[in-house]
């Protein structure tokens, strides 16, 4: 059984959202869903057709993308559920997370 989340909203500045990130990332995912540890899944909004991404936890020491996800908290607040959606094109997620186009 889950525990119970005191839910207070994240704390102002960089270290504050990303421990609430964090924590909403390790309550609302875990292996029996599907995923691999150690990864989350973000969607880039942008485009003509949104695209899933499934990412590694070590993304969120990258200063290009914890820029997406203080674009994310402004656009759609922290009210999301499941798979975070980020405010950017496939592409240029692509580029951030060092992937290659197909």
């Amino acid at each position: 059984m889950d525990k119970a989340i005191n839910y207070k909203g994240p704390r102002k500045g960089s270290l504050g959202i990303l421990r609430f990130v964090v924590g909403k990332l390790q309550t609302s995912l875990s292996p029996s869903k599907g995923m691999k540890q150690g990864h989350f899944v973000v969607i880039a909004t942008e485009g003509w057709e949104p695209e899933r991404f499934v990412v590694e936890l070590c993304y969120l020491n990258n200063p290009e993308f914890l820029k997406l996800l203080k674009q994310a908290e402004e656009e759609f607040g922290f009210s999301q559920e499941g798979a975070l959606a980020i405010p950017c094109r496939p592409h240029d997620l692509r580029r951030i997370l060092g992937m290659r186009e197909l």
